[in-house]
């Protein structure tokens, strides 16, 4: 799982991808309105894929996922304008949804069977750092490859990610598959059904969804324009893709070690600062933008706010693997996220509205969204039934 996430979570393109589209003809509020579509999609397809995980078997549908990517990124070299590009981006959707939710659902299971639950966080810590493995050296090298921003360069980059992402496939086929415990009567009684009754009763858990999905919704409005923005100011690329390879030496070495960081203090404790830092951050950033607009200063904060919002993922996913049980966790998990992708279509539409007005509105929005999750979604301790095993 640890290769398979860290070769999917390759995309070169990245680096450069909004330079992409623009370079293709879109223009920054469609841009908005693809990731609109990818919510959208997210919304059809995230429960079903999860159900199915949990119903079939979880090898199945991350194999599945694997191909769906595969398949956005060989419609991707060839899209030159809103319509294919929305295509491709309903694949991509589609093959996230398959991850979501199951890939975290067959770590917990794993270790579930070779009685190791106490070191749960340690294994997902482990397994998020593949986000960041490759990417250590890709963001640079992308930068470098595509630094006169050239179509035959872009496609270059997407070729490499649509072979990184076949390899992922060949391992894919190569995993083992976790029991999960079915209790015969609850299965009868519906995994979404069930899934559901652990998110309608407990407040806690609703409460920690909120606070992850808005913070990680304001990250992700600042990275969709981020390149086009800093570019602008004067920031090289070359610059760019330097800084997110050491945002991911941070990140991978950090989640590798997640469980030795304040070992005396609890999970929550530990959401809730990430949470303040990355306010703090964004608040700086706000600062910055509007008045006092040091380049590299900015783009160091920018960077910082990154680190503390991704940090979080880790706790949050065992936080959220203990308050759901063995036999519809895939399905609450992607439960959570399907209340992300109805939040993401109301607050993409405003920052597609607020950046045809101007490019740094929408970091105003991103620090509201950062606001009301310290003032109004702190976390709180578990509050969970002893049937979620």
């Amino acid at each position: 799982m640890f290769l398979i996430r860290a070769f999917l979570n390759l995309n070169i393109i990245n680096i450069v991808v909004t330079l992409f589209y623009l370079h293709r003809g879109l223009t920054l509020s469609q841009i908005f309105y693809l990731s609109i579509v990818w919510s959208v999609a997210m919304l059809l397809f995230e429960v079903p894929s999860s159900y199915l995980a949990d119903k079939w078997g979880r090898k199945k549908i991350i194999i599945l996922g694997v191909i769906l990517n595969l398949a956005h990124l060989l419609v991707y070299i060839f899209a030159n304008n809103i319509v294919i590009f929305i295509i491709s981006i309903i694949f991509m959707a589609m093959s996230y949804a398959a991850f979501s939710g199951t890939d975290d659902a067959l770590i917990y299971d794993t270790n579930k069977e070779l009685k190791r639950s106490k070191d749960s966080l340690k294994e997902l810590g482990k397994y998020y750092s593949a986000r960041s493995f490759f990417k250590i050296v890709t963001p640079l090298i992308g930068a470098i490859v595509a630094y006169q921003l050239l179509e035959w360069q872009f496609v270059s980059l997407i070729i490499l990610d649509l072979l990184f992402t076949f390899s992922t496939l060949i391992i894919a086929l190569r995993l083992v598959e976790p029991n999960h415990i079915i209790d015969v009567v609850k299965q009868e009684a519906g995994i979404i059904k069930d899934a559901y009754k652990v998110i309608r009763n407990n407040k806690c858990f609703v409460r920690a969804i909120f606070s992850r999905m808005l913070l990680f919704i304001a990250s992700f409005i600042l990275w969709r324009f981020h390149q086009k923005f800093f570019i602008d100011i004067g920031v090289p690329i070359i610059i760019l893709g330097a800084m997110w390879s050491l945002t991911h030496l941070a990140l991978f070495l950090i989640n590798q070690n997640i469980k030795k960081i304040l070992p005396k203090k609890s999970s929550v404790f530990k959401i809730n600062w990430l949470n303040f830092l990355t306010f703090l951050s964004l608040f700086v950033m706000v600062i910055l933008v509007f008045y006092y607009q040091n380049i590299y200063l900015l783009l160091i904060v920018y960077f910082l706010a990154n680190i503390f919002e991704v940090i979080r993922w880790s706790y949050f996913s065992d936080y959220f693997n203990k308050m759901s049980f063995s036999y519809n966790r895939a399905t609450t998990l992607s439960l959570s996220n399907f209340l992300k992708s109805i939040l993401d279509i109301p607050l993409l539409f405003i920052a597609s509205i607020l950046i045809d007005n101007n490019i740094n509105y929408p970091f105003v929005l991103a620090l509201i969204l950062s606001f009301i999750v310290v003032v109004f979604f702190r976390v709180k301790n578990i509050n969970r039934s002893s049937e979620a095993k």
